[in-house]
């Protein structure tokens, strides 16, 4: 998965740049031809990660589905355990992990859905004419962070489904950096995710700003 990451970071790098030169022209002219083709690019860019983006989940997918399915078989042997003890033990230990795996997912949805109410307001501005490509590349380094993340939850999961057994000291400690490499993806997603939003909102006041210069300069 990760030679399909680097795609999102130079994306956003590029559009953030292209942005930031096309506002650099000298004439009003020179501006909207150079926007016009960044806006093409961009559009490129977006589809061109739309892409990326299905052949990650694609993976991930097929990585969960494995461990799913070792899970189930772990969750079989449980229930073929004679002694009540040791059924009680894997029990709460099999409840455990999913439950860890659970959390995970449910920080993933609500990092969608927050991305998503971003795009939604990005629709908006551009439909008013704001200039959103800073944000645009905020969400694709967002796109990125959410990515790497399934892919270390993914990784996570692989871990938890191998074995019933109690994890090896090795295992904690491999299950510890990947807990603490989620929790750094989600932070640097959400930081991501709001410096879009900041961008649309200084973008916006620009837009009503050089409105009212230009008005006033008419009167």
């Amino acid at each position: 998965m990760k030679k399909y990451l680097s795609i999102f970071f130079v994306c956003a790098l590029t559009i953030s740049l292209g942005g930031t030169y096309a506002n650099a022209q000298t004439t009003d002219s020179q501006k909207e031809n150079l926007k016009n083709k960044v806006r093409a690019e961009v559009q490129q860019m977006r589809e061109d990660v739309a892409t990326t983006k299905e052949a990650i989940h694609v993976e991930i997918e097929k990585v969960r589905e494995d461990a799913k399915v070792k899970m189930d078989a772990l969750k079989v042997k449980m229930q073929t355990e004679k002694s009540k003890v040791k059924a009680a033990i894997l029990e709460t230990r099999i409840t455990g992990r999913e439950e860890v795996l659970q959390k995970f997912d449910t920080a993933i949805e609500k990092l969608n859905t927050l991305e998503s109410n971003v795009n939604t307001k990005i629709t908006k501005m551009e439909a008013q004419g704001v200039d959103t490509t800073e944000a645009k590349a905020q969400v694709l380094i967002a796109d990125g962070k959410i990515a790497e993340a399934k892919g270390k939850i993914a990784e996570a999961s692989t871990l938890l489904s191998n074995s019933s057994n109690e994890l090896t000291k090795e295992n904690k400690a491999q299950l510890k950096q990947l807990t603490m490499d989620i929790q750094t993806l989600v932070t640097d997603t959400h930081a991501a995710l709001n410096q879009a939003v900041q961008s649309l909102k200084v973008k916006l006041q620009n837009k009503i700003d050089a409105a009212k210069t230009a008005t006033e300069k008419t009167n």
